[in-house]
């Protein structure tokens, strides 16, 4: 099969993660990152059906593994009786198969980021999904500036878990940069990844050094302590790492470092506030919406600070001076797991979710003036942590496993040690990072580094 063939399946492959990053837009009901899924899986399919020959027989340890959590899924589902939540979107059947189609879609993009090697350049490869990340940083900084310079937004039009859109625009609310996604952190986790690969790509063309402002400022502009820690430390880990292996120490490894602190002084002069409503409103709305020098506690005063270097790093030292529970999330997290079983074989993916709602109410619920108020009411609750949610989907099993294939991984290229390693390794390692703190799932952009990871290894088994 030649390159000219192999294209358009290139092209639809591009879509598809494309798609992905459209997280607040959806098409006829269908959420367009589900679309994107379907893209990947349609292709191999595509691949298939019409003779050309497939040949992957890299990672046979992790296929095995999300055979097994396919596995206790579907065995767990079938003696299961569903009691989903009030606001739940979608019917059990569907939510399982769409925790088993995420499974699907993942291995398709490892596969044809390998396959895609033998058509084209390693570095073509990249240089087209790092043009990605560019655009989807270019619509979120546009988004972010249509509340300041006061013109239309995109028209999101994908409602929550809960059957609704988080506002954007809130009375004494600083502005955070959603950009295509529902959340802030979500646009920071998918961008981060693309940081080293913009970086990689730089030593080869400087012009890439100007481009990597986009995502750069994008993330900052979120305020998203998840994806600016994540980059600090997985870049300065990896650093750190091949500094001592090569006892050579390379100031472009940390220039992403540098980079990343420069624009958040930047991103001090695009802070926004947004103004208080009229004293009438208050009653019925509260008092912090009608007088913006009202904060809940200096926690709060700091993430709504137009200052971004104070809304970021104020906040990652108050939080980090209570340890790990100081993330309210990890706190929750380390109740639920003392409170239940240990777990051997788990409780299959999406079911792991229905379980822990309940009982993720309970651990948040407050008591306001005398009425109990839920954070999440009638909702399937993520556990905003990939580990956690393997442990408690697929058992201590699936976990160990899971983190043995990683840490083979990791090694593999860390006793490479060159140039394109240290970036695929830091750039698994930002994404590692960030299942710690959000996201849940096996997602896309760790697929695709996978990918990018084999093509270093093309003539060995992995």
């Amino acid at each position: 099969m030649n390159t000219k063939k192999i294209t358009p399946l290139f092209y639809l492959f591009l879509i598809g993660i494309f798609f992905e990053s459209l997280d607040a837009f959806s098409l006829f009901s269908i959420p367009l990152p589900w679309i994107g899924v379907s893209i990947f899986i349609f292709i191999y399919v595509i691949y298939y059906f019409f003779g050309f020959e497939i040949q992957f027989n890299q990672f046979d340890s992790l296929r095995v593994l999300l055979l097994y959590f396919t596995s206790v899924t579907l065995i767990r589902a079938v003696s299961y009786s569903p009691d989903l939540p009030e606001f739940a979107t979608s019917s059990f059947t569907q939510y399982i198969s769409l925790r088993l189609l995420k499974l699907l879609g993942f291995i398709a993009v490892i596969w044809f980021v390998y396959t895609l090697s033998n058509y084209f350049e390693r570095d073509t490869i990249i240089k087209f999904i790092s043009f990605i990340g560019i655009t989807v940083s270019l619509l979120s900084l546009i988004s972010y500036f249509s509340y300041i310079f006061d013109f239309q937004d995109f028209s999101r039009n994908r409602p929550g878990s809960g059957g609704w859109s988080q506002p954007i625009k809130r009375a004494c609310s600083i502005l955070r940069n959603y950009g295509t996604f529902r959340e802030p952190s979500f646009l920071a986790v998918w961008l981060a990844p693309i940081i080293p690969l913009n970086f990689y790509l730089a030593r080869k063309r400087a012009i890439w050094y100007g481009l990597s402002i986009l995502p750069i400022l994008a993330i900052i502009l979120s305020r998203s302590l998840t994806g600016v820690i994540s980059l600090i430390l997985g870049i300065l880990f990896a650093a750190v790492l091949w500094t001592l292996k090569n006892k050579n120490f390379d100031l472009l490894f940390i220039i992403p470092i540098i980079f990343l602190l420069f624009s958040s002084f930047v991103g001090n002069s695009l802070g926004y506030k947004f103004p208080a409503l009229d004293p009438s409103m208050c009653p019925p709305e509260s008092p912090d919406k009608c007088n913006c020098s009202i904060y809940d506690d200096k926690l709060d005063e700091a993430k709504n600070s137009e200052s971004v270097t104070k809304s970021v790093f104020e906040r990652i030292t108050l939080i980090t001076r209570g340890g790990l529970d100081g993330f309210e999330n990890i706190s929750i997290l380390n109740q639920y797991i003392s409170s239940e079983n240990v777990q051997i074989f788990g409780q299959g993916l999406g079911i792991a979710n229905l379980n822990f709602s309940p009982t993720f109410d309970d651990l948040t619920k407050k008591n306001v003036d005398e009425e109990i108020v839920y954070r999440n009411p009638g909702q399937i609750v993520s556990f905003n942590n990939l580990y956690i949610n393997l442990y408690f989907s697929g058992g201590i099993i699936g976990l160990i496993w899971f983190l043995i294939f990683l840490f083979n991984v990791l090694k593999k290229l860390y006793n490479n040690g060159n140039e394109y390693s240290f970036y695929i390794f830091s750039n698994l390692v930002v994404i590692l990072l960030m299942y710690f703190f959000q996201a849940e799932e096996l997602s896309t952009m760790f697929a695709i580094s996978l990918g990018l990871m084999l093509l270093e290894f093309k003539n060995e088994k992995v």
